[in-house]
């Protein structure tokens, strides 16, 4: 991996949180999108958030709640 890449990865959780600044953040999109080896993370960590963000408005059964209890 690349000096770009390594910075890439560094900073993929602020840039998913969409708290980098915006020139910042273009360059990361940039070399994610011409990166083979930054697209596999980055395609795992925007799908996982996916899942995590559907699974938080589930509701909880209550018994669940009762087993966690």
């Amino acid at each position: 991996m690349s000096r770009d890449c390594d910075e890439a990865l560094a900073n993929l959780y602020t840039y998913l949180d969409a708290e980098l600044e915006e020139a910042r953040s273009e360059e990361i999109k940039a070399h994610i999108a011409g990166c083979g080896g930054c697209d596999r993370p980055y395609d795992f960590e925007r799908r996982l958030r996916e899942v995590i963000r559907a699974k938080l408005n589930e509701e909880v059964p209550d018994a669940m709640i009762v087993r966690i209890r």
